[in-house]
C-alpha cells in the first residue's frame, strides 16, 4: 500500500507539473499584445531570505488596474504564492508596476502570474530561488575562469586583460585588486584556505602589474613614487596615484603572515606613492578636452582648477593614509584625519540643498574659475583609455561617493575629537542623499548625479554605461545598513546588485516581443547579454543615454537607457562580488 501510495503521489504530481508547463507554454506568447510592455524578473536569481520583485513596465499609464492580483507558481508541485501587483509611478517613458514577494522564502523554479487591464493573461520567465543563489552562481566563474582567462591574454604577461580590447589600465586593476582584497576581508566562513590562497596570489598578480606602471613611470623620470595609467602611455592622474598608495598598503597588510617579502616590497611601494602624491598632487592638465565639462555638469567649455583635488581623489587618500596606519605608520593618522577635513567641507548642507538633496560632496572647493557656478560630484567620471582627443583627467574616476573610510576611522578613531563631525558627515550623506536620490527610480538605483537645470540624471553622459557604481551601491548601503542598524538599506542595496543579475529596464532587441529582462554577466542567468570577448563572468557597460565611447550633454529629456553598452570591463566585475560576498557575510 504504501508503494501504490507513493506511485500515486508521484503520478499526481507529475499531472500537476504537465498541466502547470502547458498551461505556462499557452501564455509565453502574452508579452505579443503590447509591444512596448514587458515582464522583468532576476536572471540569475532571488536570494532566500532577500527582498524579491518582479517589474511590469509599459508605455500605457493604465495597462495593469490598481490592486490586480498576482500569483507566483512553483513549476515542480504547483503551489502558488499571492499578492497584488503596486503601481510605482512614471519614470523614463515608461510606466512600471512591482510585483513584491519577498516574503516567499522557499527554492525552488517559479513564474509570475497575473492579468493586465483588458484581462489578457501574461507570464514572466521562469526564476528561481534559493539560498546565496547569486554568490552560488557567480563567484567560480567570475573569480576563476574570468581571472585565468583574462591572466592567459594580458598583453604584457602580467595583470589581466583589461576589457574588449588589449588594453591595461591602471585603474581597472586596482577597482579588481579592491575587490580581491574584499573578498580575502570577509569570507572566513564561507571560502577555504586553498580559496583564500588562490585569491592570494590573483592579488599578487593585480599588484605586480601595479609595481610595472610605478616603475615605468619612474624609468621615464615621472618621479619615485608616481604610476603611468597605460604602459604605452605618459599619463600620470591624480586618482590613480592616490589608489596605488591605498591598493598597495591594503594588500601589503592582507599578504602579512602569507607572502611577506611582497608584503614589504608593496608597503614600500606604497609609502612612496602616497609621497609622491602628497607632495606633487593634484596632477592637472588645463585642456578642454581632457575635462570633459558635460561630465561634471560643470559650464561649457571649462578647464579643471590647476590647484585643486577632485573630492574622490581627497577620499581615497583618506583611504591610503588608514590602511597605511594600519600596517603599523602612525604618523599617517593626522593625514588621513587631515584629508577627511578637506573632505568635510565641501558637504552640501541642508540649506544649500539640491532640489531636497544634500549631503553629497561639492567636486572642488573654490569655483571662481567656473563663475560662481557651483556643481557637485558625480557617481562616475571615467572616460576611456586611450590618449586620443584627451581623456585624461577623468581616468580611473570609478568610485562613486566611496567614503566608506569615515566608517573605518569612527570604528577606529572614535574617541578622536572629530568623531563626531565624521559621524555627522555619513549620516548626512546617506540619509540626505543616498537614500532619496536612490529612491527616484522604482529600481533604487544610485543616480549618476545631480546637474544644474537638470535635475538628477542617471544615464547620461557616460562614456561606458559604467555598471560599477551599482555595485559600489550596493556595498554602501550594506555598510551603511549595519552602521545605522537601519534595515531600509538592505532594499537600496538588493535593488542594485540586481539591476546587473537581470532585475533592470529590460531590452526591445529587434525580434523580441517585448522588454526581456538580461544579466549583464556574460555566460551568468537564464537570459544574458554583452561580451565583446565572451570571457565567462565578464560584466558588460550597461544601459546609457549615449552611445557607448560617446559623450553627450546631459539633459533630462535625454536621460533614458536608450542605448545598451556591451563592451566587457574588468572595472565593473569585482566590485560586484565584493558587494556578493558582504550579503554572504
Amino acid at each position: 500500500m504504501c508503494g501504490n501510495g507513493t506511485n500515486n503521489q508521484q503520478q499526481e504530481t507529475m499531472f500537476i507539473t504537465r498541466y502547470f508547463t502547458l498551461f505556462l507554454l499557452t501564455i509565453t506568447y502574452a508579452l505579443q499584445l503590447n509591444a512596448q510592455s514587458g515582464i522583468l524578473s532576476s536572471q540569475v536569481g532571488y536570494d532566500t531570505n532577500e527582498v524579491k520583485k518582479i517589474f511590469i513596465r509599459s508605455d500605457q499609464a493604465h495597462f495593469i488596474k490598481e490592486k490586480t492580483a498576482f500569483k507566483i507558481v512553483n513549476i515542480q508541485n504547483g503551489k502558488t504564492f499571492k499578492g497584488q501587483v503596486k503601481k510605482w509611478g512614471s519614470k523614463w517613458n515608461a510606466t512600471w508596476w512591482i510585483a513584491d514577494f519577498s516574503k516567499l522564502k522557499k527554492e525552488g523554479s517559479y513564474q509570475l502570474l497575473l492579468q493586465n487591464a483588458k484581462g489578457q493573461s501574461l507570464s514572466s520567465d521562469t526564476f528561481k530561488i534559493g539560498d546565496h543563489i547569486l554568490w552560488k552562481n557567480s563567484y567560480n566563474v567570475i573569480a576563476h575562469d574570468l581571472l585565468d582567462q583574462r591572466a592567459r591574454e594580458a598583453r604584457v604577461g602580467k595583470g589581466w586583460r583589461d576589457c574588449g580590447s588589449d588594453l591595461q589600465e591602471f585603474s581597472s586593476h586596482a577597482v579588481t585588486i579592491d575587490g580581491l582584497g574584499d573578498i580575502l576581508e570577509n569570507s572566513d566562513k564561507v571560502l577555504s584556505k586553498e580559496e583564500h590562497e588562490y585569491l592570494r596570489n590573483q592579488l599578487v598578480r593585480g599588484c605586480d602589474f601595479l609595481a610595472y606602471l610605478q616603475d615605468k613611470a619612474k624609468e621615464i623620470k615621472l618621479g619615485d613614487g608616481a604610476v603611468i595609467h597605460e604602459d604605452r602611455q605618459d599619463h600620470v592622474v591624480t586618482g590613480n596615484v592616490a589608489k596605488a598608495a591605498k591598493m598597495f598598503a591594503k594588500s601589503s597588510r592582507l599578504l602579512r603572515g602569507y607572502n611577506d617579502s611582497k608584503s614589504k616590497e608593496y608597503e614600500m611601494r606604497a609609502k612612496k606613492a602616497f609621497q609622491w602624491i602628497h607632495q606633487n598632487g593634484p596632477v592637472v592638465n588645463e585642456e578642454e578636452q581632457l575635462f570633459y565639462a558635460s561630465v561634471h555638469g560643470a559650464p561649457k567649455g571649462a578647464v579643471p582648477p590647476a590647484k585643486q583635488w577632485m573630492t574622490r581623489d581627497l577620499v581615497t587618500m583618506i583611504s591610503a593614509a588608514i590602511e597605511l596606519y594600519d600596517l603599523g605608520n602612525t604618523e599617517y593618522k593626522a593625514l588621513a584625519i587631515n584629508y577627511a577635513d578637506k573632505v568635510m567641507a565641501r558637504q552640501v548642507s541642508k540649506q544649500d540643498n539640491e532640489d531636497g538633496l544634500y549631503g553629497h560632496f561639492y567636486t572642488y572647493s573654490d569655483y571662481s574659475q567656473f563663475g560662481g557656478v557651483k556643481f557637485t560630484e558625480k557617481a562616475n567620471i571615467h572616460c576611456g583609455a586611450h590618449s586620443k582627443d584627451g581623456r585624461m583627467y577623468n581616468k580611473g574616476g570609478h568610485y562613486p561617493h566611496y567614503i566608506l573610510p569615515f566608517i573605518k576611522m569612527i570604528e577606529e578613531w572614535g574617541s578622536d575629537a572629530k568623531a563626531k563631525e565624521w559621524r555627522s558627515t555619513v549620516s548626512n550623506f546617506a540619509y540626505g542623499y543616498f537614500i532619496p536620490a536612490c529612491g527616484q527610480s522604482p529600481f533604487m538605483i544610485l543616480p549618476s548625479g545631480f546637474y544644474k537645470d537638470q535635475g538628477l540624471l542617471y544615464f547620461g553622459s557616460w562614456y561606458h554605461g559604467h555598471n560599477n557604481i551599482y555595485s559600489f551601491a550596493a556595498t554602501l548601503a550594506l555598510v551603511f545598513e549595519k552602521f545605522f542598524k537601519d534595515d531600509q538599506f538592505r532594499s537600496i542595496a538588493v535593488g542594485n546588485i540586481q539591476w546587473i543579475a537581470g532585475l533592470n529596464c529590460g531590452l526591445k532587441e529587434k525580434d523580441s516581443p517585448g522588454y526581456l529582462s538580461y544579466s549583464m554577466i556574460s555566460g551568468i542567468g537564464n537570459r544574458y547579454r554583452g561580451s565583446w570577448t565572451n570571457i565567462a563572468g565578464s560584466i558588460c557597460n550597461g544601459f546609457s543615454a549615449s552611445p557607448q565611447f560617446k559623450i553627450t550633454e546631459p539633459s533630462l529629456a535625454k536621460d533614458l537607457p536608450v542605448y545598451f553598452d556591451d563592451e566587457d570591463y574588468i572595472a565593473h566585475t569585482f566590485p560586484f562580488l565584493s558587494a556578493l560576498i558582504r550579503f554572504q557575510k
